[in-house]
């Protein structure tokens, strides 16, 4: 896969590699990633718990 990354990305991504906390863009990239990833699991957790927490709101009124 190719992207395409504005000049305000690469020159952030090659900040974090000459500061050490990445080895490569890639690692950087593949960081953010999963972050991204992880992020969204936990708004679909919420997203799938919200009904029930609605219910509870009900309940208790």
């Amino acid at each position: 896969m190719n992207i395409s990354l504005s000049s305000e990305i690469e020159q952030f991504l090659e900040s974090l590699v000459e500061s050490g906390k990445y080895p490569s863009a890639e690692d950087a990239i593949v960081a953010g990633i999963r972050l991204l990833a992880d992020r969204e699991r936990i708004y679909q957790r919420r997203f799938e718990e919200l009904p029930g927490d609605i219910m509870v709101g009900v309940a208790a009124n």
